[in-house]
């Protein structure tokens, strides 16, 4: 978190004026959640796979896949988890694990996972989850090249996908549905070791969420309200 340093030199401050506004401003500051949260999609594409039925109807992955998923972050128990959980529900009918990450700086990520959520029977459920996120990760051992219009959604702004390459090498393609949305580190046509995939992924697309909220007008993080009152 940041701390806001005073100068403890000075001789004269300037006190805050009572009224109505400073009342509503510091209620709208009381009620901000000091997390900063984020719930992103995972798909899974495997071969000759061409269409969202198929896709979203897949239980499993590749080795190479399922060791990803398993370095995003922890795999919790979402019976246990106390954190933040994206809406997935506890009583495993959403599912029974799901990778969390987060760090002292108060940020918490969980991942929906296509192969984790609940069975395909309950295709409505899994298409809910990850249609409503905004950045998805997209594994694809198609032979084709990814297009955001194979799982098209409503919010999905950002889509951030994997390629396997030979000798642990992956191939990275980044789509934006805004193009001035800005972010990193890894950008379209980086190809990286598998050793350092994860972490960068994770970090591509949470700094992608951030980017995607402060294009947004009404977004104001929560220094900015503390300096605005």
């Amino acid at each position: 978190m940041t701390l806001i340093q005073f100068d403890f030199c000075r001789t004269e401050y300037e006190f805050l004026r009572e009224g109505e506004k400073l009342k509503r401003e510091l209620k709208h500051l009381y009620n901000l959640k000091c997390l900063e949260t984020h719930k992103i999609a995972v798909i899974y594409i495997g071969e000759d796979q061409y269409d969202k039925m198929n896709i979203l109807s897949n239980e499993t992955g590749s080795y190479l896949y399922d060791d990803f998923v398993s370095r995003l972050g922890t795999l919790v128990k979402l019976k246990e988890h106390k954190g933040f959980a994206g809406g997935l529900l506890r009583n495993g009918q959403n599912g029974i694990v799901a990778p969390y990450y987060c760090t002292p700086s108060l940020l918490q990520v969980i991942f929906h996972v296509s192969t984790l959520l609940q069975p395909s029977s309950e295709f409505f459920q899994k298409m809910k989850h990850i249609g409503n996120d905004e950045v998805h990760i997209v594994w694809c051992e198609c032979k084709m090249e990814y297009s955001s219009e194979i799982i098209p959604t409503k919010f999905g702004e950002v889509t951030i996908v994997i390629y396997p390459l030979y000798n642990a090498l992956f191939s990275i393609q980044i789509i934006k549905k805004t193009k001035t949305c800005m972010f990193g580190p890894l950008c379209d046509g980086a190809v990286v070791d598998g050793l350092i995939l994860p972490d960068l992924i994770r970090l591509t697309a949470i700094n992608a969420g951030r980017a995607l909220r402060e294009m947004r007008n009404f977004y104001q993080n929560l220094l900015a309200s503390i300096f605005s009152i």
